[in-house]
């Protein structure tokens, strides 16, 4: 499987990997604290999208939960009459407008979205495991109306499906997962069937095996569920929709029970965590996924994803197909992947057969790219419905594809001193102006302190030790101000404070840290960040300092299982930019500045500065970590020759050294010792 050949091949990845192996924590309950689940909008998936239907029995909640149905469940293993499922309807309080109400479940005193079904004005049920358990206030476990762990049972009458072989049950849904029956291995959502009338139900579907930990389907969620060989026919069919768990809430409308298509089939994350479409960036195995990259950083990016035919007839000439498209949605590129020759009915094909691993896209020009997943057969054409899109831009480089699903910080990962790193890999040289940083408007307050500080991954000694911080290469600090909360935006000035020019950083990787002071809790601070895809391994870390009253003090990779901390919003502002009329005056002396070196490193008594090929006079400013200018020298330099400059009597430590001729600089990393 893909997931572990990106494991075996990490040692020809960047130099990182061979110091740090893969660690992810516990989970933790996480408040949702966007204001904006993503940069898009949310489309209605009807059914139809999985072909031609024959509709055997249906209910849409117009009008309620039937009262032929049942509805019944228990709190911390005990009968609750609490415990059931709810109605929201056009009259009931709180209403269709409403989702769950658990402190948990949305942005405090706002709740959760609605499930957006086909007929959801008309009604729709939910399990609000969340609500029951706190009552909507965050930290308030097991003082809700009904304890969580939940077990809760909406079951139908009987229906009868005398004379229909091969049936799907099929369902819109939103389910956001914690925790199932046995923990957070397994959802807490499933089907059972009974033959006789609900007298036993022997025959059980899990449901959202593939949703990570604090991770959620779209609102917008068509399930569907073959119905099993033992159940299809019989006359007395009972379906239960059980919640087997704790937290957070599961939302379910329009049922149907319909005739399988023969042609169908279905994008689906597996078991093994492999999602339903992925994008692999290059050169090399474990280089970090950018979803906004600076045309001086391109690389050639490939796509896979996982299909299952659920419909009854076998798929034949099956292969991904995608489609690139520019910001007016003209298809600029299609690119198609290998044929598998035959997909039986009720098969997978997984991402290593599904690919376009041999073909490559490799952006030339820049602008936003939509890029569309489509699997196609003799018979069908699949489209996943959520169009990603990747931002090639002058200037810009992140993690992040510009898509804003949640909010993580202080609340969730410890109060003071607690971080965010990200990894951004450059294939040719950069110079570094600033950091964006993107936070919540609601989940960051005025008053707190954060800071952006610059490692090569070199400077990484391990999840406990941490950085090495006389290795640092650049830092500035501030106190949030209402301005920044408005634009949900930090910016962090990382040019020199001496001459203004940009940090000088070689082809290599860079961690970008992102570190909150909260005032003990008081001011806290939350960061934008990306579900859309897993990151590459080892390209994204937190620090988290306290959680929940457990002390951490520990560099993490992310949650087990989960995208609550995949790809933060950090983005470097490299050259050129929009301040970036010194960095673009240096064109003609730039190779020639380039081959200027010093040695040795570290230094004791003397640090010799080696011209190479350049030439002038050079102004030469060594300062501290803290910007304090401890040396200034003019440099007359000829090609071949070098200066000493004495450093025997600074204290041991980082520093940088800025040589400048005119507009031409050039920033190296010094230490002494």
């Amino acid at each position: 499987m893909k997931k572990i050949t990106l494991f075996a091949f990490m040692a020809s990845g960047f130099a990182l990997f061979a110091q740090s192996p893969i660690t992810r924590v516990d989970h933790v309950r996480a408040v949702d604290a966007s204001e904006q689940r993503r940069i898009g909008k949310d489309l209605v998936i009807a059914p139809a999208t999985y072909g031609v239907e024959t509709v055997v029995w249906s209910e849409n909640f117009s009008a309620g939960i039937p009262s032929t149905w049942t509805n019944a469940g228990t709190a911390n293993g005990a009968a609750d009459a609490d415990a059931i499922w709810s109605y929201r309807g056009p009259s009931t309080t709180p209403g269709v407008a409403v989702g769950s109400r658990g402190g948990y479940a949305g942005p405090v005193g706002t709740g959760q979205l609605p499930i957006l079904s086909t007929t959801a004005a008309n009604g729709f049920v939910i399990f609000d495991s969340d609500f029951l358990d706190n009552a909507g206030i965050a930290g308030n476990f097991g003082n809700g109306l009904a304890a969580a762990p939940h077990a809760a049972n909406l079951t139908t009458s009987t229906i009868n499906l005398t004379g229909y072989s091969e049936v799907d049950l099929i369902f819109n849904q939103y389910y956001r997962r914690f925790s199932g029956p046995t923990g957070q291995g397994v959802p807490a959502t499933y089907i059972d069937f009974s033959i006789n009338g609900g007298t036993t139900f022997p025959y059980t579907v899990m449901l959202n095996a593939g949703i990570a930990v604090n991770s959620a389907t779209p609102r917008t969620d068509v399930a569907v569920v073959p119905i099993p060989a033992a159940v299809a026919g019989q006359a007395s069919v009972q379906v239960r929709f059980r919640f087997d768990g704790d937290y957070y809430f599961w939302m379910v409308d329009d049922l149907k029970i319909i005739e399988t298509p023969k042609h169908r089939m279905e994008f689906i994350a597996l078991p093994s965590g492999a999602p339903k479409v992925d994008i692999i960036y290059g050169p090399a195995a474990g280089s970090s996924k950018m979803g906004n990259v600076s045309l001086k950083q391109i690389r050639p990016i490939t796509f896979d994803c996982n299909v299952i035919n659920n419909g009854s007839s076998n798929q034949t000439n099956v292969k991904l197909q995608m489609k690139i498209m520019n910001s007016t949605g003209t298809v600029v590129q299609t690119i198609n992947g290998p044929v598998k020759s035959v997909l039986t009915s009720g098969d997978t094909l997984d991402f290593n057969d599904l690919n376009t691993t041999a073909s490559a896209w490799v952006p030339t020009s820049e602008g936003v790219y939509g890029i569309s997943y489509r699997v196609l057969s003799d018979s069908i054409t699949l489209v996943y419905n959520d169009t990603m899109t990747v931002n090639v831009s002058s200037d810009k480089n992140a993690l992040d594809f510009s898509r804003w699903d949640n909010s993580i910080g202080t609340t969730s990962i410890g109060t003071d001193g607690s971080a965010f790193a990200a990894r951004h890999d450059f294939l040719n040289a950069e110079r570094l102006f600033g950091v964006n940083v993107g936070i919540s408007r609601t989940g960051s307050r005025s008053g707190a302190i954060v800071e952006m500080a610059v490692y090569d991954t070199s400077a990484f000694d391990g999840f406990t030790t941490g950085f090495d911080q006389n290795a640092i290469l650049a830092y500035s600090q501030k106190t949030l101000v209402p301005a920044d909360s408005i634009a949900m935006n930090v910016y962090f000035d990382l040019t020199s404070t001496t001459t203004g020019f940009p940090l000088s950083l070689p082809t290599g990787s860079y961690f970008f840290v992102f570190t909150m002071y909260s005032n003990n809790g008081a001011k806290p601070v939350a960061m934008k960040n990306d579900q859309s895809f897993e990151n590459a391994a080892g390209s994204a870390m937190m620090y988290l300092t306290t959680v929940n009253g457990t002390a951490y003090n520990r560099w993490f990779t992310g949650y087990s299982s989960s995208r609550s901390f995949e790809n933060p919003w950090i983005r470097s502002a490299t050259c050129p930019s929009a301040t970036a009329a010194a960095c673009m005056g240096i064109s003609v002396d730039e190779e020639a500045m380039e081959t200027i070196t010093v040695a040795p490193v570290p230094a004791t008594d003397f640090l010799n500065v080696s011209f190479g090929s350049a030439e002038g006079v050079f102004e030469a400013t060594l300062v501290d970590l803290t910007g304090k200018v401890v040396l200034a020298k003019t440099l007359n330099a000829s090609a071949g020759t070098y200066s000493a400059l004495y450093v025997g009597d600074l204290s041991a430590g980082m520093y940088t050294l800025t040589l400048k001729d005119g507009q031409a600089v050039k920033t190296l990393k010094v230490s002494v010792q």
